[in-house]
């Protein structure tokens, strides 16, 4: 950014400032990706996506796969429950089903976090 008169600017990203830098390095060239990615609308954005896909993957993890198709069927007779083999297995594939009709509300939130959002960048003057 050429033109400025010396001094140091804040570089704000919607409205937050993101970074701090001398009319001389921002002439020279900055590179911004760190400080937009560590605070700001931008990180705030990252966050949210990286919580949506946590979140997919924790549901798939804990109430599918570990849920369902690793858990083991061994139901013990003192519980007095007769399930055949085929039963227990038509049970499994039911609650497997039923547990992925979720998976699509859960990718449209990562979807949404996604989604690319424009921002307005300032540079002003930092006042004394």
């Amino acid at each position: 950014m050429n033109g400025l008169k010396a001094g140091r600017y804040e570089i704000r990203l919607g409205g937050k400032k993101v970074a701090e830098h001398s009319a001389a390095e921002l002439a020279a060239g900055v590179n911004l990706a760190a400080a937009v990615l560590a605070d700001g609308p931008v990180a705030d954005q990252v966050k949210a996506v990286w919580n949506a896909v946590k979140a997919k993957n924790q549901y798939y993890h804990d109430r599918i796969f570990r849920g369902v198709v690793l858990s083991p069927a061994n139901i013990p007779d003192w519980l007095d429950i007769k399930l055949t083999a085929a039963e227990i297995e038509t049970k499994r594939q039911a609650a497997i089903a039923d547990r992925m009709a979720k998976l699509p509300e859960l990718d449209a939130a990562i979807r949404a976090a996604l989604a690319i959002k424009s921002h307005e960048v300032e540079i002003v003057p930092v006042s004394n």
